[in-house]
């Protein structure tokens, strides 16, 4: 027999005696369908803050320097996405090329010619500074996004401090 609904409101508000509470709780440990029904009342019984607290905390939330600080940090995640996907672009970039470059040589035979060394040769050469290249371009995107942050901070703060 399952517990009453009177009873699990009862256990919620604390009006239980030490008996209905050991009973109440030996009863829960071994129903599955009672926990579930006492879990889901907890889900949906919702205690609301205070009138002049809630004010409080709409206004902080709509208050410029939450605003700003929220924008930054949403810019910040954008700009390591960027830089990220530019690094997966070059890298892509640099294993294609390869791909193409390398797939030209002709392996089956067994002597290395002058002219299939230069080609990968090359190729290496080629993907060397495409490497080198994706990194400054992901050093400079890494910087440059750092100080826009920065930027924006200094500006959060001006803000809040009412331009001093």
């Amino acid at each position: 027999m399952h517990i009453p609904q009177d009873k699990l409101q009862k256990f919620q508000d604390g009006a239980m005696n030490t008996d209905e509470m050991i009973h109440f709780l030996e009863h829960i440990d071994q129903c599955d369908f009672c926990l579930e029904q006492l879990l889901q009342d907890e889900e949906t019984s919702s205690e609301h803050a205070p009138a002049y607290l809630q004010d409080k905390i709409l206004k902080k939330a709509a208050s410029p320097e939450v605003q700003t600080s929220r924008k930054i940090h949403e810019t910040a995640y954008w700009m390591k996405l960027l830089c990220t996907s530019l690094r997966t672009a070059v890298g892509m970039g640099v294993a294609l090329i390869m791909l193409f470059s390398v797939s030209q040589t002709d392996f089956t035979a067994l002597h290395t010619s002058p002219e299939t060394k230069a080609k990968i040769s090359s190729s290496l050469d080629i993907g060397f500074n495409l490497s080198q290249l994706s990194r400054k371009v992901g050093s400079q995107l890494s910087e440059n996004s750092q100080n826009i942050s920065d930027n924006l901070s200094d500006l959060t703060n001006k803000i809040i401090n009412g331009g001093k």
